[in-house]
């Protein structure tokens, strides 16, 4: 179970299943940006997953993932709602041209993004302690 918990001002302490610690802020004038933003890890969610994908596609194939790395650039409208998140998988001019493809289908298995793809519906109750 994840519980997040209300602190000071704009911070949030979340707890991971009883595993992983993680405090949010909100950035300023709303919170004092001591932490990344819950939105903030909502994006990183998607480039570190995708990322994992990409190593585990390397090592299975004994390939080297030195120098991988993929950026993430979101896309909001006017309005600052997200509209697209553009994910860019770099590899080194040396990597194996023959390993592109299958480098990029493993990358894109990742469950973050599989998870917009087909969102899950989410609901929100209130109950009293």
């Amino acid at each position: 179970m994840i519980v997040s918990s209300v602190l000071d001002g704009a911070k949030i302490t979340t707890d991971i299943g009883d595993k992983f610690v993680i405090d949010t802020d909100q950035p300023s004038p709303f919170g004092e940006d001591k932490a990344p933003s819950p939105f903030d890890i909502f994006l990183v969610s998607f480039a570190a997953c995708t990322a994992y994908f990409a190593q585990r596609y390397c090592r299975k194939w004994k390939l080297p993932h030195d120098g991988i790395k993929v950026e993430l650039d979101p896309v909001f409208s006017a309005q600052h709602v997200l509209t697209d998140i553009h994910l860019k998988l770099k590899v080194p001019a040396d990597f194996p041209r023959d390993h592109l493809a299958g480098l990029l289908r493993n990358a894109g298995a990742c469950p973050v993004k599989k998870a917009m793809d087909a969102p899950p519906a989410v609901t929100l109750e209130l109950v009293e302690a």
